[in-house]
């Protein structure tokens, strides 16, 4: 009741692939309608314990390994034995299932999509002179401008959101044109 009431709303502007990896698989805020098919994700859920995009990414990549994996039933290779060993009745159709909802993710919260890169976020040497200027008494701090969370997802929580525009592309800096133009 009371994230109604303040507009608490997952609302990110821009994530980590870590981050990514970590969300849900299922319910996901970044799927269209109709990603989901009940009977196809039941295996998925039950037999091979789907529970993150982490876990989509891992059973959906045995279909880019064409040299051992065969796009058939009863694939040979060690990922699909023990698969079917686990119950599943057709490991590839499940890895195409997965594949399928990760495609379908908004570009914001896709794992295997990378918004552009703004140029703005600090070098690893200033971070590191930030953490050293932490220390010292009067250190001066350079402000980090990035807008990528990268701890927790719970840093993706925001307040007084306005719920009905939900923002689905990445956020990122315009850059300064060169020459004033």
């Amino acid at each position: 009741k009371q994230p109604k009431k303040h507009h608490v709303s997952f609302a990110p502007l821009k994530i980590s692939d870590s981050l990514k990896n970590q969300l849900p698989a299922w319910l996901h805020l970044g799927a269209p309608p109709r990603t989901y098919h009940r009977t196809k994700n039941n295996c998925l859920k039950q037999t091979h314990r789907v529970i993150s995009v982490k876990h989509l990414k891992d059973t959906a990549e045995r279909i880019k390994d064409q040299r051992s994996h065969q796009s058939k039933a009863t694939c040979t290779c060690s990922k699909c034995i023990n698969d079917r060993l686990a119950g599943c009745k057709n490991p590839h159709q499940c890895a195409k299932t997965a594949q399928h909802i990760l495609d379908s993710l908004l570009p914001k919260y896709n794992p295997n999509t990378t918004p552009r890169k703004d140029h703005l976020t600090l070098t690893h040497r200033c971070l590191e002179k930030n953490v050293q200027a932490h220390t010292q008494p009067r250190g001066e701090i350079l402000f980090n401008p990035s807008i990528t969370i990268r701890n927790s997802l719970t840093d993706c929580f925001h307040i007084f959101v306005d719920p009905s525009r939900p923002v689905e592309i990445p956020a990122y800096r315009l850059r300064v044109p060169l020459n004033g133009r």
